[in-house]
C-alpha cells in the first residue's frame, strides 16, 4: 500500500523514449527496495517512494486520473 503523500515520482515505462527502466532502475536498485506490482504483466509506470520503487502493470495516466478525480486526499492504492 502506498499513500499518495509517500509518492515522490510516478514514471511512464511505457513511453519510447523512456530510459527511466533500464537506467535508473538497474544504476540505484541497490538503494531502494523494488516492489513488483504488475502481477506478471509488462511494467507501464514505476512509482517512486522515499525508499522503495513499485513496477506497476497500470498506466502513469491512469493513476494520475486517479488522483485528480477525488482519490487523492489520503488515499492508498493497493492494486497499481
Amino acid at each position: 500500500m502506498v499513500k499518495n503523500s509517500d509518492i515522490i515520482a510516478v514514471f511512464n515505462l511505457r513511453h519510447s523514449q523512456s530510459l527511466i527502466y533500464s537506467d535508473y532502475v538497474k544504476e540505484y536498485a541497490d538503494r531502494y527496495k523494488i516492489v513488483d506490482a504488475a502481477g506478471g504483466e509488462e511494467y507501464a509506470s514505476l512509482i517512486l517512494t522515499a525508499d522503495t520503487m513499485y513496477l506497476s502493470s497500470i498506466s502513469s495516466l491512469t493513476l494520475k486520473k486517479r488522483a485528480e478525480t477525488g482519490l487523492a486526499g489520503g488515499a492508498v492504492y493497493t492494486n497499481f
